[in-house]
C-alpha cells in the first residue's frame, strides 16, 4: 500500500520569491532564436531600416555626375559678315562635363526624414525584441507543460500501480468468498478509466514534445521536476509594462513616426536652397567654333513652391490625422494593457491560494486513506469505501499539481506583458 503515497514525492512547495530562470530553459530559448526563422527575418527587416537611415542621411550630401553629349546638327544658323558665312555653332557639338549639386538649406525636410526613419529602425529592432519574447514565452509555456504532463503521468501509474494491487487482493478474496465479483468490477472499470486518462496524458507529451521541437528545432525533453519560473519581484508592475510592454513601445514608436510624417509635410512648404556647379570642355564658342574650350559654372538654386493645387495641405491634413489616430491606438493599448495585467494578476492570486489549500487538503486525503486502509484490514469499511479515499486523494495530489502549472503559466504570460526578458538574466 505503500505506493499510494509516491505522488507526494512530485508536490514541490513553490517558492514565491525572486529566482532566476534555469539553465536549461534558457538553452532551449537561445537556441530558439537561432532556429525560429521569424526572428531571423525580422531581424534581416532590422537591417534593411538601419540602411534606410543612411540613405536618407546622404540627402545631406553633395551629388557628382559625370556627363558628356555628342550632337550633329544641320542646316546651322549663319550669318554673312564682310562676304563670308560666319556660322553661329559647330555641326558636331560636343560637351563634356562634372557638374554638383550640394544641399545648402532645405529647411528641416531632411532632418524630419531622418528621424522617421531612425524611429523605423527603433520599431523594426522592437519587433524583433517581441518576437523573441513570443518565442520564449511559447518555449517556456511547452517547457513547463512536458513538466506538468510528467508529474501527472507519475501519479497516474501511482494510482494504476495502487488499482493493480487490490485488483489481485480481490481476486485473492473472490477464490477465498470474502469479496464479490462486483468488487473485481468497480476495480477493472477504475483502472480502465485511468489507463484512459493516462493515453490523453501521454498524448498531450507527445504533442508538447512534437511543439518544443518546432520552436527549438530540438528533441530534448525537460529535466527539471520544478515549476521554478521566476516571480517578478517589483511591485510596480504596471509602471515596468508601461516602460517595458512592446506593444506599448511600438505604440509610442508608430506615434514618433506619424509626428515626423506631419513635420516633413508641414515642411515640405517652404523652399529648398542649393548650390550648383560644372565644370568640363565643350566647343562651340566664337570665334573658333571647333574647338574644345575648358569652362566652369557656379551658382545657387532656389526652389519656391508656390501653387500644388491644395496637395501640400491635404498632406499636412492626412498627417495630422495619422498622429490622432496613433494616439488614439496608444491609450487603446494602454487600455489593454491595464486589463491583462488585472486578469494575470488574479490567476496569481488565485492559484497561490489554491496552492496553499490544496496543501490542506493532501494531508486530510491522506490522513482519510490510511484511516480508511485500517478499517478495511479490519473489515469495516468496504472495499468501494477504500477505492473512494484512494481516488480522493489522487484527484487531490492531480489538481495540485495543476494549481502549480497554472500559477507558471499566469508567471509566464505576466512576464510577456511586463516585457520583462528573463531569459537574459
Amino acid at each position: 500500500m505503500k505506493k499510494i503515497f509516491l505522488p507526494a514525492a512530485f508536490l514541490l512547495t513553490f517558492a514565491f520569491a525572486d529566482a532566476q530562470t534555469n539553465n536549461e530553459l534558457k538553452s532551449l530559448i537561445s537556441q530558439s532564436f537561432g532556429y525560429f526563422p521569424r526572428i531571423q527575418e525580422l531581424q534581416k527587416a532590422s537591417e534593411v531600416s538601419a540602411l534606410r537611415v543612411d540613405l536618407v542621411r546622404s540627402n545631406y550630401y553633395p551629388v557628382i555626375t559625370g556627363n558628356g553629349s555628342y550632337n550633329y546638327v544641320t542646316p546651322l544658323s549663319k550669318i554673312n559678315f564682310g562676304g563670308n558665312d560666319l556660322k553661329l555653332q559647330p555641326n558636331n557639338n560636343h560637351n563634356y562635363n562634372i557638374s554638383i549639386t550640394q544641399p545648402i538649406w532645405d529647411f528641416g525636410k531632411t532632418q524630419a526624414q531622418i528621424a522617421k526613419s531612425k524611429v523605423d529602425l527603433l520599431s523594426a529592432t522592437t519587433n524583433v525584441e517581441q518576437a523573441k519574447a513570443q518565442v520564449a514565452s511559447q518555449v517556456a509555456n511547452v517547457y513547463y507543460s512536458m513538466i506538468y504532463l510528467k508529474k501527472a503521468i507519475a501519479v497516474e501509474d501511482s494510482i494504476l500501480s495502487f488499482l493493480h494491487e487490490n485488483k489481485k487482493i480481490v481476486e485473492n478474496r473472490i477464490n477465498r468468498g470474502d469479496a464479490l465479483q462486483i468488487d473485481l468490477t468497480n476495480i477493472q472499470s477504475n483502472i480502465d478509466l485511468e489507463e484512459n486518462r493516462k493515453v490523453d496524458f501521454v498524448n498531450l507529451w507527445q504533442k508538447q514534445k512534437a511543439l518544443l521541437e518546432y520552436t527549438t528545432g530540438t528533441n530534448s525533453e525537460p529535466t527539471a521536476a520544478d515549476f521554478d519560473f521566476p516571480a517578478f519581484a517589483d511591485g510596480q508592475a504596471i509602471d515596468y509594462a508601461k516602460q517595458n510592454n512592446f506593444d506599448i513601445r511600438l505604440a509610442n514608436q508608430r506615434t514618433l513616426a506619424s509626428e515626423m510624417d506631419l513635420k516633413y509635410s508641414q515642411n515640405s512648404r517652404y523652399p529648398l536652397l542649393t548650390f550648383v556647379g560644372n565644370s568640363g570642355y565643350k566647343n562651340g564658342y566664337q570665334p573658333s567654333i571647333e574647338p574644345l574650350i575648358f569652362n566652369y559654372l557656379l551658382g545657387v538654386n532656389l526652389s519656391v513652391p508656390i501653387y500644388s493645387a491644395g496637395k501640400t495641405n491635404q498632406n499636412i491634413r492626412i498627417a495630422q490625422r495619422s498622429v490622432e489616430a496613433n494616439q488614439l491606438a496608444l491609450k487603446t493599448t494602454e487600455n489593454n494593457l491595464r486589463r491583462d495585467m488585472a486578469q494575470v494578476q488574479a490567476d496569481l492570486v488565485s492559484n497561490e491560494d489554491r496552492i496553499k489549500n490544496s496543501g490542506g487538503q493532501v494531508k486530510y486525503a491522506s490522513e482519510a486513506l490510511t484511516l480508511t486502509q485500517s478499517r478495511y484490514k479490519q473489515g469495516v469499511a468496504t472495499h468501494l469505501d477504500l477505492l473512494n479515499a484512494s481516488s480522493n486523494l489522487q484527484r487531490i495530489l492531480l489538481n495540485q499539481i495543476q494549481f502549480q502549472y497554472q500559477l507558471c503559466t499566469a508567471r509566464i504570460e505576466q512576464a510577456r506583458l511586463l516585457g520583462w526578458k528573463y531569459w537574459g538574466e
